[in-house]
């Protein structure tokens, strides 16, 4: 199946369209269109093709172009023209616009440090470069690099990492762990990362006869109830603690 074929089913699923109607919205005769549609017809003529585009609301680069990916189908311009973009980077972008000038700096900050340039290995053991935050205020310095070695499972599927500066998770975790984290909602037995109104807290969730509470392994930490003016916002689920993790420096 080429790719041509292949995003043609993709957007043909995706706009819940059936075959007769794109030919009936289109024009192209249902017996043109299936040769299309199956790759029957090798090189379609333009006209038809400008015309089953129109319908499925694409332009032709998208279906032309084989270094575009089947899911980059949302189109955008910019200074350099138009450009095909993925229903998630959309949605990161409208994120974006919604920041802060001060977070979007962040944001940018982020970006920028996750393309430099990274150590693969450290003799023979991989490594992956993630964020870590800190627990306690969001204003507090929340970001850094790190540098974690994949020894296990849990380090290649960490998604971030957080650092515990208090003794919450004791005796599960000691204060200054590295914690990884996977970003996925945490099952009820699970901890997971919350913004709990602009402060990052470990906790596990529970929820009974309509409250909320976030509970701490140590009982030195009381349950904390969400109330309905409240911001919870769940970032992920602890799944262990990295092991030989590094600070990095990035220019």
């Amino acid at each position: 199946m080429s790719l041509m074929v292949e995003k043609l089913a993709y957007i043909k699923k995706l706009r819940h369209l059936t075959s007769e109607d794109i030919s009936r919205m289109s024009g192209v005769p249902l017996g043109t269109l299936n040769k299309i549609l199956s790759g029957q017809t090798k090189n379609p003529a333009v006209g038809p093709m400008d015309r089953i585009t129109r319908v499925l609301r694409v332009p032709i680069r998208y279906l032309l172009d084989d270094e575009i990916p089947p899911e980059c189908y949302v189109t955008a311009n910019s200074q350099d023209g138009v450009v095909l973009l993925s229903p998630e980077e959309l949605r990161l972008l409208l994120e974006l616009r919604r920041m802060e000038p001060s977070r979007r700096r962040a944001a940018g900050v982020m970006l920028a440090l996750m393309s430099a340039a990274c150590v693969k290995s450290i003799g023979t053991v991989s490594v992956k470069r993630t964020f870590c935050y800190s627990t306690g205020p969001s204003s507090a310095p929340p970001l850094q690099a790190i540098l974690i070695p994949e020894v296990d499972a849990a380090a290649r599927e960490a998604d971030f990492a957080v650092l515990l500066n208090d003794r919450s998770m004791e005796p599960v975790y000691p204060s200054g762990s590295v914690l990884l984290c996977a970003q996925r909602r945490p099952t009820a037995q699970e901890y997971g990362v919350y913004l709990f109104n602009h402060e990052v807290l470990l906790r596990r969730l529970c929820r009974r006869r309509g409250v909320t509470r976030l509970l701490a392994p140590s009982l030195a930490f009381p349950d904390l109830q969400v109330e309905a003016g409240d911001h919870l916002d769940c970032m992920g689920t602890i799944t262990g603690q990295a092991r030989g993790c590094r600070w990095e420096q990035v220019p």
